[in-house]
């Protein structure tokens, strides 16, 4: 086990125990963390907010941690590789989609944020380029044929972020992953995809 991992235990020990400081440290080593997954699932999800609205769910979360005899802290286990920090950012994503879901503003956003695989940065260059002129059906055909020769969690991530419009947290929770195994998959899988489109006869040719 890494000393961070010893760390964080201890840190969620202290806390369970009851120590006040322990508490206060939580909250001061996490609370820009807190901050910015905040505003960037606020972002994410295309809802305005205001310098209140970040607040208001910055304690919220902190709040949800330490309720009911601390038991959101309780359920943490550091496996798989899962840092404190993931399962802070974690809670607080769960946080604001709950409050959005509240207010029932879930829908509407989540079909906002949603981008065809066929349209990211990272296959433009594999699907014929400008010269090749590439159709938008030949492009969505190339893709998902890709995407069927992929290992089947790659293809179920893929669907669940793309198709479906969950936000990586998300995703993660569905699979039982932890938040950093699942932004490796996700990075993994394109990657995956990219080589097998890549190996393509070019439609042009």
């Amino acid at each position: 086990m890494s000393r961070s991992s010893d760390e964080d235990r201890d840190l969620v020990s202290r806390c369970l125990a009851g120590h006040r400081k322990a508490a206060e440290m939580l909250v001061r080593r996490f609370s820009d963390l807190v901050y910015r997954s905040v505003q960037h699932t606020l972002a994410a999800k295309h809802v305005p907010f205001s310098r209140a609205d970040v607040e208001d769910l910055h304690s919220t979360i902190f709040l949800r941690l330490f309720e009911h005899g601390c038991r959101k802290l309780r359920q943490y286990e550091g496996r798989n590789g899962c840092s404190l920090a993931s399962w802070v950012r974690m809670i607080a994503v769960r946080t604001v989609l709950d409050h959005l879901r509240e207010k029932g503003v879930d829908a509407l956003s989540r079909r906002q944020m949603k981008v065809p695989l066929e349209r990211l940065p990272e296959l433009a260059g594999d699907l014929g380029g400008p010269e090749a002129a590439v159709e938008r059906g030949e492009r969505e055909r190339m893709v998902q044929m890709g995407v069927e020769n992929l290992p089947p969690r790659d293809r179920l991530f893929l669907k669940l972020h793309f198709e479906e419009g969950l936000l990586i947290a998300e995703v993660a929770e569905t699979m039982r992953l932890s938040l950093d195994h699942a932004y490796t998959i996700k990075h993994r899988a394109i990657q995956r995809l990219k080589a097998i489109v890549a190996s393509m006869p070019s439609p042009a040719s």
